[in-house]
């Protein structure tokens, strides 16, 4: 009885850390790396916005929310203190 609750309680810890990694990738992160990936293309890259399905995304997205990710580390280390 034991195993049967690991596994299930392993289920849903690997389910929740999907989900909180599918919503803070592919959605904060996307669209903080939106507005960077435009001003920096002067306007031409993304062409159109993409709303992402969990699960269904493109490589036109992955570097908007790529580009988001790195402005968040970069904003965390300024706040730590590393840079300035």
């Amino acid at each position: 009885m034991e195993d049967v609750a690991s596994e299930i309680s392993n289920g849903f810890f690997r389910a929740l850390g999907f989900l909180l990694a599918e919503v803070f990738f592919w959605t904060i992160c996307y669209w903080l790396g939106w507005p960077v990936c435009k001003v920096l293309s002067l306007g031409k890259y993304p062409k159109e916005t993409a709303f992402f399905i969990l699960g269904n995304h493109d490589d036109k997205g992955f570097w908007c929310a790529f580009t988001g990710l790195i402005v968040l580390v970069l904003l965390a280390l300024v706040f730590l203190g590393v840079f300035g």
